[in-house]
């Protein structure tokens, strides 16, 4: 049995993303996946040993790489296989792992001042490097996949329903409160049509304002399923929710729950308001999900459902070709 560490820097998203390519590369080989979630040792030393840390790691010295380890709380290494990570404040962690440990470190995010080349293998969803440790993946790893979201919703016995995850202000994207209302009044016509019941998940970006308002408009046409994230519902299946809906309706400010709703394989549209100022990279991320076909963009005021698509066999695919390119980077092989 392999054994696989993730390193997590307490961060949601970016433990997700780890936790989705230990599941992936699970499914192919026999594997357990522990957890180690990073601390300091010199809390308010963390700035500079950030910089300098990714200029010593250049000198590919293992005595300064186990230094840079030792300004964290000790991580146990002990009979693991391979290391996980994701997200720039572990970067310098999964790179002096490898180099002090000599095992294989897949990291996930952009390069933030590292070549991929000091780890095995660096996913990013554009090309950064011309080398072979920069893997590009169609879609962000996350813990989802086509089979796992249809499986949930069965176990769940869970209905047909319209899902919207909503997010709020980040990474640029503002929302006016005019453009809450005419979505609002969009939804409200989208159920008349369908009369499928509408569902909606808020996140820690929506406004308590804006969960309110959601709440009080759509309390006559809302199902049983949404999750009210300022009112504490925490405790829900979206693997379920993913998988029982007929159409997936998600705001653009989170390529998480993008990225989440497209491995599910169902239609997905995202909604954008009308002042924009993302930084080229995200721009770019979200592009590249609509040129693939997997994402509709729309207006937040102007949306409609997106025809049944057969999109299970394209995202299954893409996380097999994944898997196939991290094993051959991790130099792993079936006993």
């Amino acid at each position: 049995m392999k054994k696989i560490l993730i390193i997590s820097d307490g961060i949601p998203g970016h433990f997700n993303q780890s936790k989705g390519v230990a599941r992936m590369i699970s499914e192919t080989y026999e594997c357990s996946i522990s957890t180690h979630e990073l601390s300091w040792r010199l809390y308010f030393l963390r700035s500079a040993c950030n910089v300098f840390g990714k200029l010593l790691l250049r000198l590919n010295n293992k005595n300064i790489a186990r230094g840079i380890l030792w300004m964290y709380t000790p991580i146990d290494m002990q009979g693991h296989d391979l290391v996980i990570a994701a997200g720039g404040n572990t970067m310098q962690v999964s790179a002096a792992i490898k180099l002090a440990y000599s095992l294989p470190v897949i990291q996930l995010g952009s390069p933030r001042g590292l070549h991929s080349s000091v780890f095995n293998a660096l996913v990013t969803v554009e090309k950064y490097f011309d080398h072979p440790s920069n893997i590009v993946a169609a879609i962000t790893p996350n813990i989802y996949s086509p089979a796992i979201c249809s499986i949930a919703a069965e176990k769940d016995n869970l209905s047909d329903h319209i899902l919207f995850l909503i997010g709020g202000e980040g990474i640029g994207y503002s929302y006016l409160p005019n453009e809450w209302e005419s979505m609002l009044t969009s939804i409200q016509g989208l159920c008349s049509k369908t009369e499928l019941p509408i569902s909606i998940v808020t996140s820690r970006r929506t406004s308590p304002e804006v969960e309110d308002l959601f709440q009080s408009r759509l309390k006559n046409i809302l199902g049983d399923y949404s999750a009210w994230f300022h009112h504490g519902d925490k405790d829900f299946n979206l693997a379920a929710l993913l998988g029982s809906a007929t159409n997936i309706f998600v705001t653009e400010d989170s390529a998480m729950m993008i990225s989440e709703s497209i491995s599910s394989g169902k239609p997905v549209t995202t909604l954008y308001p009308s002042n924009i100022k993302s930084p080229l990279r995200y721009e770019n991320h979200i592009s590249k999900y609509a040129d693939l076909d997997l994402i509709k963009r729309s207006p937040l005021f102007d949306f409609e459902l997106r025809s049944q698509q057969n999109l299970n066999g394209r995202i299954t695919e893409y996380q097999k070709e994944l898997v196939k390119k991290l094993v051959r980077a991790i130099e792993w092989r079936k006993d």
